[in-house]
């Protein structure tokens, strides 16, 4: 039996909203600059006695987990524009270059965090795969997935020779030098300052973002799981998951037990750094590598399994609407933490621990869950959405319902 084709896009649009509370959830312990605090300055904040269990939460159970989910349904996505034809593939790369020029101007002028930039960028390079075969395509993004360790490996072996993040680094580090300012001084110009502080800080802080996608492997992460989720979307795995069943529950099953480990494993090699016989933290690049991936797909098998069942299928179904604004949803997490953590706003930044820049991030999702779902009773696309659609169409489309 065939599923409809809404019901089709609900379970995508409801797994996408399902992976921005992932993303808020990790994000914010770096937009609240929590993550950038020593030690000391962590254990003087109010509820401090939670930040170990609730950055145990953060780096096991949610830290890449969701950002691999996103990955794969921007493959999914590719995969649809393929089903259209000629006309599709050229909509694709309209939307691609649009969608370079939002991430951009997110990256440099918002949050050096952005993710949308690169993938716009690599996807751009996603037609060159539209006619390779599905194995190829599995053992491509399974070469990508070991990539990570095996750069690390020879950074190791070369003594920090072959250091991908030298460059953005060091135009970072000439910027600073030019404004005799050290990174602490600019932090705290961007938290207690205005307009000004803070959009000179963002001359600099968009390199170090390219300094972290080149060293933490990212690049070839995301692109494996782009040619996952086109992998996906021939084999109809979301179209109708209850057909699937038996492959889902092995995903779900496998990725578990082989990513749970991988993950703990990561996070312990990240606490336990010096005491490790591999330097350079290779412990925490492997289990990173065998567990973010695995579990994110768990994730994402299991939501699916849920979809089937009619009990679960209400309650999963309100993260719908939040996906179909999921761009709307994402640029705005980066504006209402501005004003929540830096000058241009309260404050906050430094100045609060885990459990209140988390508990402020659960609150922000469920508010646009809730404003997602009153948007999307008057209108049929969220507002970024809506532009972006116009754009890569060429005409204004219809907003109202």
């Amino acid at each position: 039996m065939s599923t409809p084709a809404t019901q089709r896009t609900d379970l995508l649009d409801a797994l996408r909203g399902f992976a921005l509370f992932g993303v808020v959830f990790s994000n914010y312990a770096a937009l609240a600059y929590w993550l950038f605090l020593t030690p000391e300055e962590k254990s003087a904040l109010p509820g401090s006695f939670l930040d170990a269990p609730l950055h145990w939460i953060h780096m096991v159970l949610i830290d890449g987990k969701f950002y691999s989910i996103f990955s794969m349904l921007f493959g999914i996505g590719f995969g649809f524009f393929l089903a259209k034809g000629n006309d599709g593939l050229l909509r694709f790369y309209r939307r691609m270059f649009i969608l370079l020029i939002i991430g951009w101007l997110h990256l440099r002028y918002l949050w050096n965090g952005d993710i949308l930039f690169l993938y716009a960028v690599l996807g751009l390079l996603l037609p060159l795969f539209r006619t390779v075969r599905d194995r190829t395509l599995l053992i491509t993004a399974t070469v990508l997935l070991l990539m990570p360790l095996a750069i690390d490996t020879l950074n190791v072996m070369t003594d920090d020779a072959f250091d991908p993040g030298a460059y953005p680094r060091d135009m970072a580090d000439a910027r600073l030098e030019e404004r005799g300012l050290t990174k602490l001084e600019m932090r705290h110009t961007v938290l207690n300052g205005g307009l000004h502080e803070f959009m000179e800080s963002r001359k600099i802080t968009w390199l170090w973002r390219m300094e972290n996608l080149l060293v933490s492997n990212r690049i070839p992460k995301v692109f494996a799981m782009f040619l996952i989720g086109l992998w996906v979307s021939r084999r109809k795995l979301f179209v109708n998951p209850g057909a699937h069943a038996p492959l889902l529950k092995r995903v779900l099953l496998v990725g578990a037990v082989i990513g749970l480990p991988g993950c703990i494993l990561s996070h312990w090699a990240q606490e336990n750094l010096e005491e490790l016989p591999l330097a350079e933290g290779l412990w925490e690049t492997f289990g990173y590598t065998i567990g973010v991936v695995p579990l994110g797909m768990a994730y994402a098998s299991g939501f699916a399994l849920l979809w089937t069942k009619e009990c679960w299928l209400r309650l999963l179904n309100v993260f719908a609407p939040m996906g179909r604004m999921a761009l709307t949803n994402y640029l705005m997490q980066s504006i209402i933490a501005i004003f929540l953590f830096t000058g241009l706003g309260f404050g906050w930044g430094t100045r609060v621990s885990a459990v209140t820049f988390e508990s402020l991030a659960v609150g922000v999702f469920i508010l646009q869950v809730l404003w997602s779902q009153w948007w999307l009773k008057r209108f049929q696309f969220g507002p970024m959405e809506w532009m972006w659609r116009s754009l890569t169409y060429g005409k204004v489309i219809a907003m109202r319902k």
